[in-house]
């Protein structure tokens, strides 16, 4: 079905939810991302610093700084997977992946220590500096912290 069927649906709908939400106000778009950001924030006691100019995602007494990596099932194909760069690597200290449905319910968060992720990513790293870490890999991993219980509380609070 193409979405220009609903085009004038979809624009009255959004431009209500802009001049709704408050949350406008202090954020200038809102996206899985911002809100798996927002969540690990919340789960680990830190704030979103955002934007890469700043470095990492979230900045925690705790863990220090942290890359939020989130993505959609099915949205990476069959075989879900956290993709990093060298970049992500050098700004973190910690990194969580984030799955979230096709209809934006928390699939899971996974929280792993650098050194953890940077063995990952020496073993996956390709000719471009990527490296495709299976979502299975990553959640089975010694260290593997899972947070989405703590993030799932937080939404339904």
């Amino acid at each position: 079905m193409s979405k220009q069927l609903f085009a004038l649906q979809d624009a009255k709908e959004m431009a209500s939810i802009l001049r709704s939400a408050q949350c406008f106000q202090r954020y200038d778009k809102i996206a899985h991302e911002l809100l798996s950001e927002l969540l690990v924030a919340i789960a680990t006691g830190g704030e979103v610093v955002g934007g890469n100019n700043l470095g990492s995602d979230v900045w925690s007494e705790t863990y220090g700084r942290i890359e939020v990596k989130s993505r959609i099932l099915g949205t990476d194909g069959p075989f879900p997977r956290v993709s990093l760069r060298q970049s992500n690597m050098d700004k973190a200290d910690y990194f969580v992946a984030v799955r979230w449905t096709k209809k934006f319910e928390l699939h899971g968060a996974f929280m792993l220590p650098k050194p953890v992720v940077q063995k990952l990513y020496d073993a996956k790293v390709q000719k471009s500096g990527t490296a495709h870490i299976a979502w299975a890999e990553w959640v089975g991993q010694p260290g593997s912290r899972d947070i989405t219980d703590i993030c799932s509380a937080a939404l339904s609070a």
